[in-house]
Parts: C-alpha cells; sequence; structure tokens
C-alpha cells in the first residue's frame, strides 16, 4: 500500500495525533494519519481520563487553560463523542499538616503568577460538598469545571471528526523508518511508503525512536506503565475527582457506580515488546488511600486492573515543537498527564505545522531543552 504526495503525516493515534490530525483536516489540509497499533490502544485509551487544570506544573497551566477551552466547546468539534466528557469539580485534599502547606503555598504561587482557577477552601466547604467524606481534611485546593472523561471515547471522537473533515486513518501500521530526500519525508512502514512534505510525531512511547531514525534529536525519553483499578458497583457518594496534596491519587466514582483508582502510581514497560506491568503492591497503596477517604471503598471489591504504556521525560514535561530536521514537529513526553492537554496540544502542533503563532507560548516544552 503507498500513498503519495500528503501534505501531512501525523504518527500515533493517541489523543495528541488525533487531534493534530482533525484541527489540520479541519483546517483543509491533506492529513495521513498513521498508528501502529489501533486508535487510543496505549497512554490514550487506558489512562485514568482526568480532565484537570488543578495541580499542574506552573509552566503547564496556560496550555492547560487553552485546551480548557476547547473542553468547554468539545460538542462543537466531536459531536456526540463530547457527551462522554463530564464536568464537575476536581479537589486535592490535605490530609496532614505538610500537605496543608503545600497547598497554601501554591494558592499563593498561583495568585502572584496571576492563575485564578485554583482555589483553597477549609474542611467546613469539603466537608459540605463531599458529605461522605470519612476523615476530616485540614482543607484543599478546588478547580470548579475540571471533571473527568471516558479516554477511547474522545479519542475515537477526535479520530472520526479528523476523518469527516478528510484525514486518512490508517491502524495496524507500524513505521519502519523515517528518512529525508529531496525536501520529502519517505515513512517506510509495514503497509508500504508513505511520503509527506510534513511529519508530526506523536508516537508516544515510541517517539524518541522515531526522531532517533529521522536523524533527529535524541531524546531522554523512558518507557513506564500508569496503573488503575477499578471496584464493583456501590452506592453514588463522590460526585467529583479526587486527589491528595502530597501523595499521589487520582479517585473517582463512574456513573455506574464503580471506583477509578489510579493517579501517577507506574509499573514496569517494554514498549520494543508492547508489554506492560501492573504491581498490586503499589496499586493497594493507592487503594489504601482512597479507602482512608471514604470507607464505602474499603468495603468494595476490586474487579479489574490494568496499565498502559506511556513515555516520560526527566523534568515531566512534554516535547511539543519544531525538530531539528525541517518539517519535522514533535508532540509527546507527557509523562502520564497529558490527556487533557490533548486537544490544546493538537491546536497548537496544526498552527506550528501551517506557520502560525499557537496562542500560547511553547517555549518551555521545545525539543532542543535537553541539548548541551
Amino acid at each position: 500500500m503507498s500513498s503519495q504526495g500528503n501534505k501531512v503525516v501525523v504518527i500515533g493515534g493517541g489523543i495528541q495525533g488525533c487531534a493534530t490530525a482533525f484541527f489540520l483536516a479541519k483546517r483543509g489540509q491533506k492529513v495521513t494519519l498513521i498508528e501502529k497499533d489501533r486508535i487510543g490502544r496505549h497512554a490514550s485509551g487506558v489512562n485514568a481520563g482526568g480532565v484537570r487544570r488543578l495541580g499542574r506544573n506552573i509552566l503547564e497551566i496556560p496550555l492547560s487553560l487553552a485546551a480548557m477551552d476547547i473542553w468547554q466547546n468539545l460538542y462543537q468539534e466531536i459531536g456526540e463523542y463530547a457527551e462522554d466528557f463530564h464536568p464537575c469539580f476536581y479537589l486535592k485534599v490535605a490530609v496532614d499538616e505538610a500537605g496543608r502547606e503545600l497547598g497554601l503555598m501554591r494558592a499563593a504561587n498561583l495568585r502572584e503568577a496571576g492563575f485564578t482557577h485554583e482555589v483553597w477552601v477549609e474542611d467546613d466547604v469539603i466537608q459540605t460538598r463531599l458529605p461522605h467524606l470519612s476523615i476530616p481534611t485540614h482543607g484543599g485546593l478546588i478547580v470548579e469545571g475540571d471533571g473527568w472523561a471516558t479516554p477511547w471515547r474522545i479519542v475515537q471522537g477526535f479520530a472520526n471528526a479528523a476523518k469527516k473533515n478528510g484525514a486518512k486513518i490508517i491502524e495496524d501500521c507500524y513505521v519502519n523508518s523515517l528518512t529525508q530526500s529531496q525536501g520529502l519525508w519517505q515513512i517506510q512502514t509495514l503497509k508500504g511508503l508513505f511520503e509527506a512534505g510534513t511529519v508530526v510525531n506523536c508516537a508516544g512511547a515510541w517517539a524518541a525512536d522515531i526522531a532517533r531514525s529521522a536523524d533527529d534529536y535524541i531524546f531522554p525519553l523512558e518507557s513506564f506503565a500508569p496503573m488503575l483499578v477499578v471496584t464493583e458497583r456501590r452506592p453514588k457518594i463522590l460526585p467529583a475527582v479526587m486527589g491528595v496534596l502530597s501523595h499521589t491519587l487520582s479517585l473517582k466514582q463512574l456513573e455506574n457506580g464503580q471506583f477509578v483508582i489510579g493517579g501517577g502510581v507506574r509499573s514496569k514497560a517494554n514498549h520494543l515488546i508492547n508489554q506492560s506491568d501492573v504491581s498490586l503492591q503499589k496499586l493497594s497503596s493507592s487503594i489504601k488511600l482512597a479507602a482512608k477517604l471514604f470507607s464505602e471503598i474499603g468495603n468494595a471489591q476490586v474487579i479489574r486492573c490494568w496499565s498502559g504504556i506511556e513515555g516520560y521525560m526527566p523534568d515531566e514535561l512534554p516535547i511539543i515543537g519544531r525538530g531539528r530536521r525541517n518539517g519535522l514537529f514533535h508532540g509527546f513526553g507527557f509523562s502520564a498527564h497529558g490527556f487533557q492537554l490533548g486537544p490544546g496540544v493538537g491546536e497548537a502542533l496544526a498552527d506550528l505545522v501551517m506557520g502560525q503563532q499557537p496562542r500560547v507560548s511553547l517555549e518551555a516544552f521545545r525539543p532542543d531543552r535537553f541539548i548541551n
């Protein structure tokens, strides 16, 4: 199978790749997206689905706010798939004085930087909003309008919207090599040769290998396996997504009553053989912390646990921007917190490809920041 003269080839069918293909196709660009497995197969389809501005690295906040503008108008972009986004509120509570000090310091730092989306609230407010909470807190940070989504549905929504706007999507299409000749990129795959003037590398944990094949930057990207647990159905008691200051936790309750527990705990992964492990010991610590917040969780049977394969950067900030080689762009390394950013990243990469100025600065994510 061969496809000649595509203007843009996007490599990777996660949320960043599908959103990039969508925004490019919507603007009339000729786009082909190639995915080595299936759309949303890896990190973008198996994550906790948190749609949060809360708790982000301060360098990520402008991009997160820009992405939230798209989330809040998602139906206009991907239609009925947007119904799988559930805005509510996101809350990180302090369960000890150390967490309280951390939260108050963050609130002050964000105010000083001009950000007002995170608000510090005391325990009385938290208990009113979450009457089933099993412990008193030391206060917490709240963001109204953050929430959660069904990850694979949102990714599929962007993929379908991209196709409706003329993009081609080809699955089970592993990239063997990426080389440049006479101003054209030649992408050799299991389904033949693709040629394009521009390539956007959104290949997740595999992206550094793609860049190396293209003789681009050498990226210090590592593969790990973020993990999640889902319980049996229980009575509805949690109307928010929750975390804990100075601890690793993401906790929500689905509309059917199941609790989903995760939030950064990770195990081993080998992206070369598509293998990700599950560490029951690490997961148990998250379950115990969740059960401390809500005793009902301690009575809920775990029915499934799983992991995905994600690419992590040393500073846990993504790579977004132009590569060293002309016509090559990168968007990867989201270190298990890229789902909410996805629509904003797709828009920004489309801007870069088309020579336009993204709505926020991408300086913090520049691909050459690890080059001495």
